[in-house]
């Protein structure tokens, strides 16, 4: 009987064990994936600790990267469904699967922050953001000049202030879906006007999308940013969605003029 037990218990544990190296075998999967679907392309987790906490981030190295020559690199903030620590989420909507469906049409190094909690602001982890950017710039040959900021929804915000708070970094700004004055956060989250973003980063080109029925983050949010950069004699595109509500991401990073207009953008110029 004690030998049926063990035997009885061996296959449970067998069964179980099958289970983890299957659910470990997805989560894998869906990061080679999300990679962008090329034995060429590269994703790498990494992380940093900035004031005690640990921030994962995901470095996306495109077809063909090669150190012989400088590449343009790309920063996307998540929305706010995607923060946590997992190094997972900020992949799953915006840019990510827009690489994953046409690799060929980015070729720049992604990074991808995560921030941990959803209430915060991306401006409350610029230290974080500066930490990656730093990592990332030591350890592959980047364009300085060629250096953009990208965002959807709370990331949209970050983008703006972002931009605004270094605005010396920054060779071009796409917000999708952002506002100006935080919503949520604390003491370091931005509570200023849209005016003052759109003069501070009158010099970046912006290109910036909403949808007219985002009922998350109105459209009129989009519009005053993009009048208040323009006024200040910045160079602005607003592309606006009828009929499309919070996400409008999933139509704005398959734009088919985005990468090119956005990675022909020289910091200077």
């Amino acid at each position: 009987m004690a030998g049926a037990g063990a035997m009885r218990r061996l296959a449970v544990l067998a069964g179980v064990m099958a289970v983890v190296a299957g659910v470990m075998a997805v989560v894998a999967g869906v990061l080679v994936l999300r990679a962008g679907g090329s034995a060429r392309a590269h994703l790498i987790s990494r992380g940093v600790k900035v004031d005690g906490q640990v921030y994962p981030y995901a470095v996306y190295l495109p077809p063909g990267y090669s150190a012989q020559r400088a590449w343009p690199l790309v920063v996307f903030l998540h929305g706010r469904g995607e923060s946590g620590t997992d190094g997972r989420k900020m992949l799953t909507q915006g840019l990510a699967p827009a690489l994953e469906a046409e690799p060929g049409r980015w070729p720049a190094v992604v990074l991808f922050p995560q921030k941990p909690s959803e209430d915060s602001q991306w401006e409350e982890h610029e230290g974080a953001v500066v930490r990656m950017l730093e990592e990332v710039r030591r350890r592959w040959r980047i364009d300085a000049s060629r250096i953009y900021l990208t965002g959807l929804s709370q990331g949209g915000h970050g983008t703006w202030v972002l931009g605004a708070r270094l605005p010396q970094l920054w060779a071009a700004l796409v917000p999708v879906c952002g506002f100006a004055a935080a919503r949520g956060g604390g003491d370091a989250a931005f509570r200023g006007s849209a005016a003052q973003l759109g003069e501070t980063v009158a010099h970046l080109p912006v290109w910036a999308f909403h949808g007219e029925d985002d009922d998350v983050i109105p459209v009129a949010e989009s519009r005053a940013l993009v009048a208040a950069h323009t006024a200040a004699g910045g160079s602005s595109r607003l592309t606006l969605y009828p009929q499309v509500g919070h996400n409008s991401w999933e139509r704005a990073y398959r734009e088919p003029e985005l990468a090119p207009w956005l990675l022909s953008q020289t910091r200077g110029e």
